[in-house]
Formats: C-alpha cells, sequence, structure tokens
C-alpha cells in the first residue's frame, strides 16, 4: 500500500480499494451461495458501523498517515487493538478484566509506548497517533461485530460494506483531492492499485471470512500475529524503512504480547 501511494492519492486508493473489490466480494458469494448478495435489514446496524469504522475510517486514517509514517511503524501500531478493546471493555461495558488477558495488554501498551518514542525520531508525532485512531476505530468494530446476531450471511453483509464504503469514500476523495486523473497512470502504478484492491482487499477479506467460519477465533488470533510480522519485516527489508533499536524492541513487544494474548485466548477456549 505504501508503493501504491506513489502513484495514487491517499483518499483515491481507499475510494478505488473498495470499488474494484467489490466484483470479488460478488464472485465469492455466487460461488459458495448460489446466488447474487442479499441484504437482511435485522443487519443494517453493523454493516453501516463496520463500514463507517473500519473500511472508511480506519483505512483512510492509515492511507493518510502513510504519506508519513514508515510501513514497518505504521503495520505494528496498528495492531494496539488488544489495548483499545480493553478500555472499551472497561470504560463503556464496566467488564472486569482477567490477569490472563491484562497482562499481554499491559505489554502490548509497553510496545507501543516504545515504538511511539522510537519513531518519533524519524517521521512525524501527530500521523502516529493517526495510526493509534485507526487502531481505535478498527477495535470499536471488532466490538460491534462481536455484541451483534447476525441473521444474515456474513458474506453478503460484507459485500454491502464494501458497497457502502466506497459509496462514501468515493465524494470524499472528489471533494479533498478532486477528480481522478487516470492519464498519468502507470503499468506499475496500475499493477500496485491491482494488488491493493482486488488482489489483497477482495481476495483477503473473502479468504478471512471462508476461514472464519470453519477455525475457532482462538487459532485466528494466533493466524493474524502474522501480518504485522510480515508488514514490518518487508517494509524494512523492502522499502529501507528507518529503524533504531527502540523502534525495534517496541515491534517485537507489541509481536510477543500479541501472541501471547492469542495464546491466553486459545487455552481458555
Amino acid at each position: 500500500m505504501k508503493m501504491a501511494l506513489h502513484h495514487v492519492t491517499p483518499f483515491w486508493m481507499v475510494a478505488l480499494r473498495y470499488c474494484l473489490s467489490l466484483p470479488v466480494i460478488a464472485v465469492f458469494v455466487v460461488v459458495a451461495r448460489q446466488r447474487l448478495p442479499t441484504f437482511e435489514r435485522r443487519d443494517l446496524r453493523v454493516i453501516l458501523g463496520v463500514a463507517l469504522l473500519q473500511f472508511v475510517g480506519q483505512m483512510g486514517l492509515v492511507t493518510l498517515a502513510l504519506q508519513w509514517v514508515p510501513a514497518s511503524t505504521a503495520s505494528i501500531l496498528i495492531y494496539t487493538t488488544p489495548v483499545w478493546l480493553v478500555l472499551i471493555d472497561r470504560i463503556f461495558f464496566r467488564q472486569q478484566v482477567s490477569p490472563r488477558r491484562l497482562w499481554p495488554t499491559l505489554a502490548s501498551a509497553t510496545g507501543c509506548v516504545l515504538v511511539l518514542l522510537g519513531a518519533g525520531r524519524v517521521g512525524d508525532v501527530g500521523p502516529l497517533f493517526l495510526i493509534l485512531l485507526a487502531a481505535l476505530f478498527w477495535s470499536s468494530s471488532m466490538k460491534l461485530i462481536a455484541t451483534h446476531n447476525w441473521m444474515g450471511d456474513v458474506r453478503d453483509a460484507l459485500f454491502w460494506q464494501f458497497l457502502v464504503a466506497g459509496a462514501i469514500s468515493v465524494p470524499i476523495a472528489f471533494l479533498m483531492e478532486g477528480g481522478m486523473n487516470f492519464h498519468s497512470f502507470s503499468l506499475a502504478g496500475l499493477g500496485l492499485l491491482v494488488f491493493v484492491g482486488p488482489v489483497a482487499t477482495g481476495l483477503g477479506f473473502g479468504l478471512m471470512v471462508a476461514v472464519g467460519r470453519t477455525l475457532p477465533v482462538s487459532q485466528i488470533a494466533l493466524f493474524s500475529t502474522l501480518s504485522p510480522v510480515i508488514g514490518f519485516v518487508s517494509s524494512a527489508l523492502l522499502l529501507g524503512d528507518p529503524l533504531n533499536l527502540m523502534i525495534v524492541v517496541g515491534a517485537g513487544t507489541l509481536l510477543l504480547a500479541l501472541v501471547w494474548g492469542a495464546l491466553s485466548s486459545k487455552s481458555s477456549a
């Protein structure tokens, strides 16, 4: 995504990735259900909530911040969701936090602080907090999904979430950045846009939903820890993102906290 921003402006990047991914999700529904996507009115609250919080809000903030924040740092900070989820549960739902959940969360918060202190030397502090705000939006979306009793098929809901996100993101892109200049597109830019849109977003979310219906949540959480690892390592190696000892230690602490939390969830399941 960081490389694609050299070819596409941030808000158009968000809009196009959902618009181009919509046919992929439709194909997933047709293949799996032997029909076109259908709309379940009783799922409207979570469809709109996820589309606004995660797809428009979280992804928009991350894409915007990537203009200043190294991709390796962003890939780590966006996974501070355990911290936000504990705060949401404690403040808004008055839930008690068990030690099994509290200790990995404190380790995650420690890693976040180390990354912020280290990254402040190689990037602006403001965009780093955009990533943290994006993580809060993502956590709120997770909580909304977790507390919702689905009436329709999740794959159908994903199609409508992408449609809503695209419909909202396109006017925002026009308002913030003007019209899209397709004549300036290079072959490399088009290839990166196809990868970020239909492949990474459409195919990625489609497979995630399909796998999520067959594997326990604890295993999915454990597998998801590979995402920040891959993002951090590939950004450092391929993009030459600036690193220092504090960032590396903080990133390692965050990753260990994610694995710790996933293993704790698995053992308590």
